[in-house]
């Protein structure tokens, strides 16, 4: 299956395709966690949670091109615009109360998601 194949899930920290069990993430009781890796939450918490979304986007453009998923300026170009549209790096709008306009307008960046 082709990275344009792929529909999802993915995971909403470093979107990675989430197709097998294991690759799931896990929370404190070590029950699956449907949003995240198991690189990225493990135990109920981020396995880095200081790691900024420039960071994570630099990570994974380096694994993909490495593992020839695609090639760096097109890992760096996709990741740079759907990073800040997953719920990680989402960030609340001051002053908007939450789950204000049915999800959109909500949160940063929602007009480009």
């Amino acid at each position: 299956m082709s990275p344009q194949e792929f529909r999802g899930p993915f995971c909403q920290s470093c979107s990675m395709p989430l197709t097998r069990p294991e690759e799931f993430g896990s929370d404190q009781g070590g029950y699956r966690v449907n949003d995240y890796c198991r690189h990225c939450y493990m135990a109920g918490t981020f396995t880095d949670p200081e790691v900024t979304m420039e960071q994570m986007i630099d990570r994974c453009v380096s694994i993909m091109a490495r593992r020839n998923i695609m090639p760096e300026a097109q890992a760096r170009e996709l990741l740079d615009r759907v990073m800040p549209c997953m719920k990680r790096w989402r960030s609340p709008v001051a002053g908007v109360a939450a789950g204000a306009g049915k999800g959109r307008g909500a949160w940063a960046g929602d007009d480009q998601c």
